[in-house]
């Protein structure tokens, strides 16, 4: 049985005001791209998002719009994974 994925966001993303449906695809792909890094950025390019992981290796692209570069970092809970959004400055 796979774990459980908590999703979590800080003050910063939720201030950003982004869409439900902009999120939900940002988590999923984060997820998606869990096996290759627990780090993953999402970084706003005209009107695609490169995403990378913490060492700048390109990841893919998703097809939105973000106002921002956004983070996601995965923390292993033993019986889940939390997936926290947010944004470089509140690191």
């Amino acid at each position: 049985m796979a774990k459980s994925i908590q999703k979590v966001m800080t003050r910063g993303v939720q201030n950003l005001r982004c869409s439900e449906g902009v999120l939900e695809n940002m988590f999923q792909k984060a997820t998606e791209l869990l096996p290759k890094s627990n780090f993953i950025s999402f970084d706003p390019n005209g009107g695609q998002v490169n995403i990378s992981n913490g060492d700048g290796v390109q990841l893919g692209t998703l097809n939105t719009l973000l106002p921002t570069k956004i983070w996601v970092i995965f923390d292993d809970y033993g019986d889940r994974f939390v997936a926290t959004a947010l944004l470089p400055s509140e690191y």
